[in-house]
């Protein structure tokens, strides 16, 4: 378990910004493991609670700032077993959001609320988290892999 889990990278922000047309949708794939106890910078500022205690204020404060109109929450649930990744990886929940393009996702994260107020509450309770930026096949700059097109080619039979 990491002591401190990493952190959003603003030159990976930045690279994708200029990789993406400005009003392409994108959608987040977030992977959370949560920490046993929230571990807050300054202990006596919360009560005790669990890490996925304190997660779910990470999401009210989200919800509470975002217009709806701007974002879907497509998915969120647990994560059931590992079938593929590294040994001793796991993840507690996923969450996948779609936000109307980049820009609104960058306007939360790089907002002053969501540094000084929302940020800490999200490190306090996640000993690791994963975040993707996802974009659908065919957007300009993605890359093609491929690997929908072959599926979907393929007929199904049961």
């Amino acid at each position: 378990m990491l002591d401190t889990p990493p952190d959003l990278r603003p030159d990976a922000l930045v690279a994708a910004a200029a990789a993406l047309p400005a009003e392409q949708p994108v959608v987040m794939l977030n992977l959370l493991r949560y920490r046993d106890q929230a571990a807050y910078d300054d202990p006596t500022a919360q009560p005790p609670r669990t890490g996925q205690q304190a997660f779910q204020a990470y999401v009210e404060a989200f919800l509470q700032y975002n217009d709806p109109a701007e974002f879907t929450i497509v998915f969120q649930g647990a994560a059931q077993a590992q079938l593929a990744g590294l040994p001793g990886e796991q993840w507690d929940a996923v969450a996948l959001v779609e936000y109307r393009n980049l820009g609104v996702f960058r306007r939360w994260v790089e907002s002053d609320f969501y540094d000084r107020q929302v940020a800490p509450i999200r490190r306090a309770a996640l000993a690791d988290w994963r975040l993707l930026l996802l974009t659908r096949p065919g957007t300009p700059g993605a890359a093609d892999t491929g690997y929908l097109r072959g599926l979907m080619a393929q007929e199904t039979s049961f």
